[in-house]
């Protein structure tokens, strides 16, 4: 027995796999359950693609079953491999503006002082920076505890010099007005 099923999985020109689910009854009926897919994308999209259900008899499914799946498998693998080409050219640009991104930053340093090639943070500037804060902090504790609030306020280091300590800052510096401003109240009622 001679069949020209593979030929035209050929002739539609859409690599990928298929899952083709035959089911008959005592009826004649037969129903198909064809899934198309185009290897791994990259994306989760793909995987919610259901598969093409049709019904009908031996001769139905011999003279049209190709020409009626042709149509969703074509679409299925255009959009399957445009998924690819756009997640691909997405990676692509997250790596060109990351590479923009470091040649753009100025807190970085070549370990031998030059400005070109592999930047690296300039640990010694990190170092000092660090000491600083912890130094104002102590500061501010002190006089905080010493109910000196004003001048407390004063010593506390700026959210724009510490950007990665806003938090701690702006929670500090609330706790101390506010008991800059329940002094005030004991002190002028």
């Amino acid at each position: 027995m001679k069949t020209d099923f593979f030929s035209h999985i050929d002739a539609i020109s859409c690599p990928g796999r298929w899952q083709i689910v035959i089911q008959n009854d005592d009826k004649g009926q037969f129903t198909v359950s064809t899934h198309f897919t185009v290897g791994a994308s990259g994306d989760n999209a793909g995987k919610h693609i259901i598969p093409f259900v049709s019904t009908g008899t031996a001769a139905d499914f011999d003279e049209g079953y190709f020409a009626e799946i042709e149509k969703p498998v074509r679409e299925t693998y255009g959009l399957l491999s445009n998924m690819k080409e756009y997640l691909k050219a997405l990676s692509k640009t997250k790596e060109q503006s990351r590479m923009v991104q470091d040649a753009k930053s100025k807190n970085k340093v070549k370990p031998d002082g030059a400005k070109d090639g592999v930047e690296l943070p300039n640990p010694a500037a990190t170092e000092e920076k660090r000491k600083a804060y912890t130094a104002a902090l102590r500061r501010v504790i002190e006089l905080d505890s010493l109910c000196k609030y004003e001048e407390a306020l004063a010593e506390l280091p700026a959210v724009d010099e510490y950007p990665d300590k806003e938090t701690e800052i702006n929670k500090r510096k609330a706790e101390l007005e506010r008991k800059q401003q329940q002094k005030a109240n004991l002190l002028f009622p």
